[in-house]
Formats: structure tokens, C-alpha cells, sequence
């Protein structure tokens, strides 16, 4: 059952489509900047061509031709606003229907929910560290927006498959072979995760000066691929000590995988995929190596896909072809997502190209969306040399500054935390987490993220503490209805109440509310949790200007059981958004 505000729209939706030849989607609605311009907004530029008008043009055609044919119910008004066709809900059917469905059932974590795999079938990779290297702060971006999506696809009732694919195979370990045997390191050295770090960084130093240990490390390799069973004990020692430091860092962050499949995994179908494209005449010898000449999807020629290097080797490539091939073959998937930094994308318009070749009808479900880097100044981030900046190193200076910063507020009088009481450490850890995971999902994954702890920690700003503070004043204000018997028993759903809402900043945090559903579809569309990011500011804006202007307690009894159903609505849509996004909610700041 659609709720209030996705009703709203798809009235809206099919008005247009009863007048428009080219059918437009849900997704394809907008929210005007300004509530007095109207809840949805159609954008008309490019229908522009089409109609061989201007944009405005257009919209006032598009009007022209809705009031024409009558398609517009009742609950809805339409106006042309320069290239916009603009829906604005009656303020009655808002306040009535919205409220009741934001109070509908007990406790949070309802509004905007769909039925459980009702939907497609999601296959999502991300995160994918590589072993024997920490999660490096740029491995936040995709670790962050993949789980964020995996929440709210699983919300929306898709059948969310969430992989995530190690980088546990290739020539790094023959390096690291190399590095065991150089500094007298075995299976049984007591080794965490920044020996390895070190053991890889002095290990290329020394084949800076002996470039003949590069071919040994090749070698190594090539007898992992072949199962010998000293290098692989070895192999497998990495990969024990960095899923012991992986556990721990998702743990911190909440993150949760349905597999965690390496690149070895698939090591076992590697040969079965070569000795397919070789009977189907799609492998080419190219200066010793194996490579497929592909196109990307717009039929460009682009540099072929090398499948095996001239000593016998795969390379990633490979094994993605190979893991393509499984999950699809294992789930039959409608839609498979990469979230892998945006420096990859010819690696997959190449894997990509290699699954058209192979004639996989499939191959059009997968996407690769593109995550952009951290930036610290001049500081370049590279595991090989030994310089880089880890997650656990950011989140441990987010937290300190946090802790300065709670500890300032609570010996200050003027704010409303003034106590001078201790800092709660897992408050203080909870505001961090929030802090640095926010600022990462409130930027647009295709976009740098420029990090200064100061502006991510702001407490007034568009951050991760702003939001976490709206939520915990609406229990605050929730908390003093109940000690002043303002708010007796469970809050319920009163029609009477909700008529009194009459303020426009009542109004506009209602409809701001109602749009929730909508951009979770907007976010699982566009693969970009800084759609459901950017709305949740825009309800936190809205909710502080009602807090501002309308007094919640102390007024006549249905005018404060009006104003406490909104703000226990509130505090439901910031509640969800913010844990679908990975934000944890301490219940005082």
C-alpha cells in the first residue's frame, strides 16, 4: 500500500502521463527549493526538443493541457512556474492523511516500508579492501554508500545480495612471499595487520635495489595459482590477520556483508572461463599475453582486456569476468552494482565489454558506480610506499575533537546541555561515527571528499551532529510531555489535533515529512545516498523552524497534542533515515 505522499505523486504522475507521449517515471519528480512553489516539481527541459518550445514554453502548455482534459484530482493543484509543471497537495489531505500514516503502528522504523522481497533481485559489491593492508580511509566511501544502499534496498523491499569482494589474490602476495622469506618471517610469527604493512613496504623498497625479486614474486604468485601448499599456508596467514582487523573496523561502523568473497573464491573457474574464450576465438595474443578487444557500451573502441599475463598468470580482470559469471549463474540477478573507486571505471567498461562479447544478455544489469578520494592537503595516500591514513586514524581524531567539544558544551550554561556533566564516551563515539560517515554520504559519491575534522564535527552546521542533535531534542521535547502529563499514554492519531496545525512552518514540516518514501526511491535510482542525505537536512531545517516559531508545550490540549504528533513524527522519519544511512542516534547530546 503506497502511502500519503507517494499517492500524492503518482496522481501527479499519472496526470502528466495522460497528457505527455513520452512516459516519464516517479523518480523523474522533483522537490521545488521553496514549499510555496509546490510539493512535486516536473522538470520540462527536456521535453523542450519535443515540443519545439522553450522550457516555460512547455510548462505552460503542459498545464494548459492537464486543465484541459480534466486529469487532475481534486487533492492536488497544478501551476506552470518558469520550466517547471509544479503539484501542490491541499493542505487538509496533508495534514489529515500524512500524520495518520507517520503515526501508523508503534515505535519507528515503518514509514516508507515495503514488504519484504517484493522486488528485484540486488546483487551489491562494495567495500572490497584489499588483505594485508588496513581499511584505509578511502575505503570508506564505498564501504559507506554500499551499506546505506544495502539498508534502504532491503527497506524498499528489494532481495539485497551484499558481497564483498576481497582483494586477496594476485602479485602482492608473491611480493609478500618474498618479504617472509627476506626478513625471516614464517606461518608461525606472531604478525598483526601493520607487520604485513611493513613487511610490503620494505619488501618494495628492496626491489627498488634488486629489481630481479619482482621476478621472483611473479613466480610465487604463479605457484599460489597453482596450489602450492608452503606459499598458500602463507597466503592464508594474511588473510586471517586482516579479516581479524576487518571485523573489527565494520563492527565499529555497522556494517554487515551477506558473503564476503575474495578473488580467490573464483580461482577454480579461471581456467573453465580461458578455455572458453579460446574455443570461442575471443582470446588474442597480444606481446605473450591473452587479451579480448572489447568496446564499452556506446560501442567506442577501447584497450582490450588482458585475461592472462605472458608467465601464465590471471589478473583482476579475470577474476571479475569469472565472479560476473557466478553471481549471475547463483542469483540471477535484475541489477548488480559495483561500488568501486572512480579510478576503475575502464577496468569495468572493459569486464563489462568481455560479458557482451560472451553474448551474456545479462551483462546490461551491471553498473559500476563510481566513488571519488579522500583529500588531506598534500598528503598522498599509497600503501606501497608507506604512507596512507587509515579509517581507525580518522575516526579516533573525530572522536577526540568530539570529546573537546561535548565537554565545552556541557560547562556551558547558555546551552541546553549545560550540566557540567562527563562526557559519555559511547555519546562521544556515536557523534564521531555519525560525524565522518554523514559528511561521506552527504557528499556525492562521484565528488572528492575534502576532509577537515572541524567542519565535520560542526555542531551547527549541515552535518552528522546537526541531525544526531534534531533527533535527541525531539526526545527531549517528547520526554518532558510525558514527566508534565502533556503526552499521557501512547500518541495517537487525532484528526481534531491535526486540523489545528495550521502555521505555514507547521505545514511545510508535514510535507517535508511525506517526502521521505520518495527519496529513498531517488536514492536507490541514482545509486547516491547523498539523495536521502540532503533530505534529511531539509527535514531538520524545516523541523527547527517550526520548533522556532510554534511552541510545542503549554498550549490549549489539542494544539499541543497537534504540535507532539509532529514532532514524534519527526523524530520516526530522522530516526529511520539516519539509521538506513549508518548513523548511530545517542539519546542525549
Amino acid at each position: 500500500m503506497l502511502l500519503a505522499m507517494e499517492r500524492f505523486a503518482k496522481l501527479a504522475l499519472n496526470a502528466l502521463n495522460a497528457v505527455l507521449q513520452t512516459p516519464i517515471q516517479i523518480t523523474d519528480l522533483e522537490t521545488p527549493p521553496d514549499p510555496k512553489l509546490g510539493d512535486f516539481g516536473f522538470p520540462c527541459f527536456k521535453l523542450a526538443k519535443e515540443f519545439r518550445k522553450s522550457p516555460p514554453q512547455v510548462a505552460l502548455q503542459i498545464v494548459a493541457d492537464l486543465n484541459a482534459k480534466g486529469v487532475v484530482p481534486a487533492s492536488l493543484s497544478v501551476a506552470a512556474v518558469g520550466p517547471y509543471v509544479n503539484f501542490t497537495t491541499s493542505p487538509i489531505e496533508a495534514r489529515r492523511v500524512l500524520l495518520q500514516d507517520f503515526l501508523a503502528g508503534t515505535g519507528s522504523g515503518q514509514y516508507g516500508k515495503l514488504a519484504e522481497k517484493t522486488r528485484g533481485k540486488w546483487v551489491l559489491e562494495y567495500s572490497s579492501p584489499n588483505v594485508a593492508k588496513p581499511l584505509n580511509i578511502y575505503h570508506l566511501r564505498p564501504t559507506a554508500l554500499g551499506a546505506a544502499l544495502d539498508r534502504i534496498g532491503r527497506y524498499r523491499g528489494y532481495d539485497v545480495v551484499s558481497i564483498n569482494h576481497l582483494g586477496d589474490w594476485g602479485k602482492q602476495y608473491g611480493m609478500l612471499t618474498v618479504a617472509f622469506r627476506l626478513f625471516n618471517k614464517t606461518v608461525e610469527s606472531d604478525l598483526g595487520m601493520m607487520d604485513l604493512v611493513d613487511l610490503y613496504v620494505k619488501v618494495n623498497k628492496e626491489v627498488e635495489n634488486n629489481p630481479a625479486l619482482e621476478d621472483e614474486a611473479r613466480e610465487a604468485f604463479l605457484k599460489l595459482e597453482q596450489g602450492d601448499p608452503a606459499i598458500t599456508a602463507l597466503w592464508k596467514k594474511c588473510v586471517d590477520v586482516s579479516m581479524r582487523e576487518f571485523d573489527r573496523s565494520y563492527k565499529r561502523l555497522s556494517v554487515k556483508f551477506d558473503h564476503v568473497w575474495g578473488e580467490s573464491f573464483y580461482k577454480n573457474q579461471l581456467q573453465p572461463l580461458l578455455q572458453e574464450l579460446r574455443q570461442r576465438g575471443l582470446l588474442v595474443e597480444s606481446e605473450g599475453a591473452w587479451v579480448v578487444p572489447v568496446t564499452n557500451r556506446d560501442g567506442k573502441e577501447i584497450p582490450p582486456c588482458i585475461m592472462q599475463k605472458k608467465d601464465g598468470a590471471t589478473i583482476y580482470a579475470t577474476r571479475d569476468v569469472a565472479a560476473a559469471i557466478y553471481r549471475y549463474n547463483q542469483f540471477h540477478f535484475d541489477r548488480m552494482t559495483y561500488i568501486v573507486g572512480g579510478e576503475q571505471k575502464l577496468h569495468f567498461e572493459q569486464v563489462f565489454g568481455v560479458l557482451r562479447k560472451m553474448g551474456l544478455e545479462w551483462e546490461v544489469r551491471c553498473e559500476h558506480v563510481p566513488s571519488g578520494l579522500y583529500r588531506f592537503k598534500d598528503l598522498k595516500m599509497s600503501t606501497r610506499k608507506g604512507n596512507f591514513v587509515t579509517l581507525e586514524e580518522v575516526l579516533s581524531l573525530a572522536k577526540e575533537r568530539v570529546e573537546q567539544l561535548m565537554t565545552e558544551r556541557a560547562k556551558d550554561p547558555s546551552k541546553p546541555e549545560g550540566t557540567g556533566t562527563v562526557v559519555n564516551e559511547a555519546t562521544a563515539e556515536a557523534v564521531a561515527i555519525g560525524a565522518v560517515v554523514f559528511h561521506d554520504l552527504h557528499t556525492d559519491p562521484v565528488r572528492d571528499v575534502e576532509f577537515d575534522v572541524e567542519r565535520v564535527v560542526d555542531f551547527e552546521g549541515e552535518t552528522g551532529p546537526y541531525l544526531q542533535y534534531a533527533h535527541t531534542r525531539c526526545l527531549s521535547i517528547l520526554r518532558k510531555a510525558r514527566e508534565t502529563d502533556q503526552l499521557p499514554g501512547e500518541l495517537s492519531f487525532s484528526p481534531t489535533a491535526a486540523d489545528r496545525l495550521e502555521k505555514a512552518e507547521e505545514l511545510a514540516l508535514i510535507k517535508t515529512l511525506g517526502q521521505f518514501p520518495l527519496h529513498l526511491e531517488r536514492t536507490l535510482s541514482f545509486a547516491k545516498a547523498s539523495q536521502l542525505a540532503s533530505y534529511l537536512i531539509d527535514v531538520t531545517k524545516a523541523f527547527n523552524a517550526f520548533y522556532r516559531e510554534c511552541r510545542v508545550l503549554g498550549e490549549a490540549p489539542e494544539l499541543t497534542h497537534g504540535r507532539l504528533m509532529l514532532v514524534e513524527a519527526t523524530r520516526r522519519i530522522l530516526n529511520q533515515g539516519l539509521t538506513l544511512l549508518g548513523i548511530p542516534l545517542p539519546e542525549r547530546m
